[in-house]
């Protein structure tokens, strides 16, 4: 499977794998979480330098998005918390240009089509349903709202579990 990711700043990153610590901590997870991330698209079986040469172009010419993570969120299907960033135009047109030029991939997911995607920073996955409201009692109380931004478009390959980078790309300041 490949993501295309965006990729946050020093400061993005760090409130997130603070937040990815203390769900692992609730959690008694020892698995390690993927580095903060708002993912843009995920595909099975693309080739990521096919995937390097529809984007960028487009990738090359977009600038740092400033980001404010105002609030927690969840999903319930894969019992996951989440940082969730305000949607801004800028987000929302990379996101679309995105989907555009990747269009004829094959694999993609519905959830991160545009009208249904949510972005998200992942805290923490596999939370059982009896301790979802401990869980969130815990993130609530450490998470106060913060800003950030996306410095870098980036394709990753998971494969067996391993995440590797297959290219970055970033963004102009």
């Amino acid at each position: 499977m490949q993501l295309l990711v965006l990729r946050l700043d020093y400061r993005a990153s760090n409130q997130i794998e603070y937040l990815q610590q203390q769900g692992q901590m609730a959690a008694l997870q020892t698995v390690k979480a993927l580095p903060p991330h708002i993912s843009l698209q995920s595909f099975e079986g693309a080739n990521p330098l096919d995937l390097k040469a529809a984007v960028a172009q487009l990738a090359e010419g977009a600038k740092a998005i400033p980001l404010t993570f105002g609030s927690l969120g969840f999903f319930k299907q894969k019992g996951t918390f989440y940082a969730s960033p305000t949607v801004t135009p800028a987000l929302s047109v990379l996101h679309q240009t995105i989907n555009l030029a990747t269009r004829d991939f094959f694999g993609q997911q519905a959830y991160y089509q545009p009208g249904s995607w949510v972005p998200h920073g992942t805290i923490v996955n596999n939370i059982a349903a009896p301790f979802w409201g401990p869980m969130f009692a815990r993130l609530s109380m450490e998470f106060e709202p913060f800003a950030g931004k996306a410095i870098a478009l980036e394709c990753w390959s998971i494969v067996n579990g391993k995440t590797a980078t297959d290219w970055s790309i970033f963004l102009a300041e």
